[in-house]
């Protein structure tokens, strides 16, 4: 799905000889979690096996940095929540290539698995991505990952975690090297990871998430390309408890009704198709936006038929009884406005909540070679989309 959803729909009503404008604001709460587990430290740990001897001090435990997560509202499950999180571990093994092994084609890596199951796949930056469960405190939080190796000047391409267990657990791809001797000195085979999360159901709650780990890691080896897993052992992703801030966002932008009264013109102006006459120019007022969001779009669209796209002209209602001639939306200076095209709310203010204006211009647009008197109404729909 796109990296943008949120949609909160506000609708443009009636140039009538006026334009009015209706504003329906949803306001759908979406949550975010966070788990952690702990565990007690460790003090040196050796993972003795086949070509490269690893090991590691402290605790088992990696760390994503703290974060508040703001959920925009309305969004629906599936949706990722919040944006890419990168958690740096350039030294989770401390290893060696061992003196018997110094000609041989040895190459490192980690495996990565989930102790929870997937919940569903969600598209993220144009790729699918499993989303895992954060465990049953963190109900409605789901959890997307990626990552890669690197170490003794390499590093694997980027891998999306797709495995739950041990056994279907996900190595990074390819494997890192050929690792060199270096005399036995040692090399750190470490790790960068990325999680995103998502919204897996309705249950998604406000506030501090609850201690969670979501990755477990393993180092890997082959050995003139036969894999070798022997005498790994294991450290622990582990989100520590209240470190994410989850905020549902259910304030939206208000709009205040809006009525254009097109001045009067005479059918004799319309000199040919596409003559624009009874220019207005009105405002559009977005109050009260929340702060907190990448920006703010907006797009309009109609009720009537579409009669040009790229002018911003639709067709009158059925009440109208002028005919030859249209009802079409321009920006205050003078540009076309196309419909079903997003426009950027400029000035967006993401430190606080603010009200914005958009000056606009609604007028009669002729579509036919003859126009007959009568009044003239229109309609639009206004969609403002929060990303």
């Amino acid at each position: 799905m796109s990296a943008y959803f949120y949609r909160v729909k506000t609708v443009i009503r009636h140039i009538n000889m006026y334009l009015r404008v209706y504003a329906h604001v949803r306001s759908v709460a979406t949550l975010l979690i966070l788990v952690v587990v702990a565990g007690g430290p460790s003090s040196k740990v050796w993972a003795e096996g086949l070509g490269i001897n690893c090991d590691y001090t402290g605790s088992i435990y990696i760390n994503p940095p703290t974060s508040i997560i703001r959920v925009k509202p309305n969004a629906a499950i599936g949706d990722p929540i919040g944006s890419w999180m990168t958690i740096s571990a350039p030294e989770v093994w401390s290893c060696a290539l061992l003196p018997a092994y110094q000609s041989r084609d040895v190459r490192a890596g980690i495996l990565v698995f989930s102790p929870y199951n997937p919940l569903l796949t969600t598209n993220i930056d144009g790729g699918n991505y499993k989303v895992f469960r954060t465990g049953d405190t963190n109900p409605g939080l789901g959890i997307a990952v990626r990552f890669r190796a690197i170490g003794a000047g390499f590093s694997s391409d980027w891998t999306q975690l797709e495995g739950f267990g041990l056994v279907d657990g996900t190595v990074s791809a390819p494997l890192i090297g050929p690792i060199p001797y270096n005399d036995g000195i040692k090399f750190p085979l470490g790790m960068e990871m990325q999680i995103h999360y998502v919204k897996a159901s309705e249950e998604l709650r406000s506030g501090g998430v609850r201690i969670f780990d979501f990755a477990y890691l393993y180092h890997r080896r082959s050995i003139d390309g036969v894999p070798d897993n022997s005498g790994a052992r294991y450290r622990i992703v582990q989100v520590p408890a209240n470190s994410i801030d989850i905020q549902i966002m259910t304030q939206t932008c208000t709009t205040p009704d809006v009525v254009v009264n097109l001045p009067e013109v005479n059918s004799r102006q319309f000199t040919g198709i596409g003559t624009v006459k009874a220019l207005k120019a009105f405002n559009l007022n977005f109050n009260h936006c929340p702060g907190g969001l990448d920006g703010i779009n907006y797009k309009f669209g109609a009720t009537t038929s579409i009669l040009d796209s790229a002018n911003g002209v639709v067709a009158l209602d059925a009440n109208s009884t002028a005919e030859g001639v249209g009802v079409l939306l321009r920006s205050q200076s003078d540009a076309a406005i196309e419909l079903d095209k997003e426009y950027t709310m400029s000035g967006y203010d993401t430190s606080s909540t603010q009200s914005y204006t958009v000056p606009m211009q609604a007028g009669i647009y002729q579509i036919e070679n003859t126009v007959t008197p009568g009044s003239v109404k229109g309609e639009f729909t206004f969609t403002l989309i929060y990303k």
